[in-house]
């Protein structure tokens, strides 16, 4: 049995929060000891803590009202915790952090067999600081986060989601980690299966597509509803998902300014957050992602693992490792509204049948003994 740190800021209702449950189910399923560390006691997803422990650092992950006395402050309680935990029991045997504020936290506390898993295009992550910038300032900004990213991912051994994501760190950002290697989230087929025929009297009885993701620029929901207009179909669209932070509230009431400006507030269903939003996805007749960036989609394997076709922007990164061979042509390209409405109308017209093969990769055990291969591989 190992003893395995899932390290992560909150559990938010998100895609991030939702894999790190399923790493410490599976995790948990193969007999190991599971404990996921939390900078904030923020939980919003269903958990099970007869299968692992829930730890958390403070509630609202201020210390001190000093940006620096803070983060050495949480530092602190970090190593406390893992002590804490380790105590009178075996020290962890690996840590596999989840967020970009306990990559620098867990990284400067020293945690031993630390491995970052990096979910996202950091290129495009570190491009959004400066963007809106110009002169002088835009100087400034790029040169301030490329040492920051540098300063916190330079020789740290770095797990990525999609195999995109290896030349995206390396290459376009310049990071030398100690080591770097790809691992596909683990899916617990079996579960997400059965929570898809799990009754929700909520669900439209008409046919209808579908989108799951928090409201925010970088899901560009936005570009989805310009498109679901363009394409002239008829079916509702539902919006799942949530708002946390002031930006996030913006977004979504710019949403639906622009909902209303298209003339189509009666075709858009949002259902609002959902614990358990399986059955929704299982019975769309679509699912459409419409993001600029992921790291590599979740809901996209899910839907599949849910028998519901999809189609998403070829954004950076993941969506072309999912959609591939006879699902290629369903890739549309980022901010391309007559391409995405296209491809909408022509899914639902025409769908082909999905290779099985492509799912094989994310089955949970597959990724979970890559894992454990790290824990040898320190030994």
């Amino acid at each position: 049995m190992k003893k395995i740190g899932l390290l992560i800021d909150t559990l938010i209702g998100g895609g991030a929060e939702r894999i790190v449950l399923n790493f410490a189910e599976t995790f948990a399923k193969y007999g190991h000891e599971v404990h996921i560390i939390l900078i904030k006691n923020i939980i919003e997803h269903e958990i099970d803590e007869n299968l692992y422990s829930i730890h958390y650092l403070s509630d609202d992950g201020k210390s001190s009202k000093y940006k620096f006395i803070n983060k050495q402050k949480l530092k602190q309680k970090l190593k406390n915790k893992v002590s804490e935990i380790e105590k009178n029991s075996k020290k962890f045997d690996l840590f596999i952090s989840n967020a970009e504020d306990m990559d620098l936290l867990a990284k400067n506390a020293k945690l031993e067999n630390l491995y970052i898993r990096y979910r996202n295009s950091m290129y495009v992550y570190y491009e959004s600081k400066f963007k809106n910038t110009h002169g002088l300032k835009k100087i400034r900004r790029k040169l301030k986060f490329k040492f920051q990213f540098r300063h916190r991912y330079n020789n740290q051994n770095i797990i990525t989601v999609s195999k995109a994501l290896i030349d995206d760190i390396t290459n376009l950002m310049g990071i030398k980690p100690k080591m770097i290697k790809n691992i596909y989230n683990p899916f617990d087929f079996e579960k997400i299966r059965q929570r898809g025929n799990e009754v929700n009297k909520q669900i439209p009885k008409e046919k209808y597509i579908i989108y799951a993701a928090k409201f925010e620029n970088r899901k560009n929901q936005k570009l989805l509803v310009k498109a679901y207009k363009k394409s002239g179909i008829t079916l509702p669209l539902v919006l799942i998902g949530n708002v946390h932070t002031d930006s996030d509230k913006k977004y979504l009431s710019e949403l639906k300014e622009l909902i209303k400006k298209l003339n189509i507030e009666d075709k858009i269903i949002f259902s609002g957050f959902q614990k358990n939003p399986y059955p929704w996805i299982k019975n769309a007749e679509l699912f459409v992602m419409s993001s600029n960036s992921e790291g590599l989609p979740l809901v996209l394997v899910e839907a599949l693992i849910l028998g519901t076709n999809i189609i998403s922007t070829d954004c950076p990164t993941g969506p072309s490792e999912v959609l591939i061979g006879n699902l290629k042509e369903f890739l549309s390209p980022v901010n391309d509204i007559d391409a995405l409405a296209s491809n909408i109308k022509n899914a639902l017209i025409d769908y082909p049948n999905v290779d099985q093969e492509i799912l094989n990769k994310f089955k949970a055990e597959y990724s979970v003994n890559q894992y454990l291969s790290l824990i040898n591989n320190h030994a």
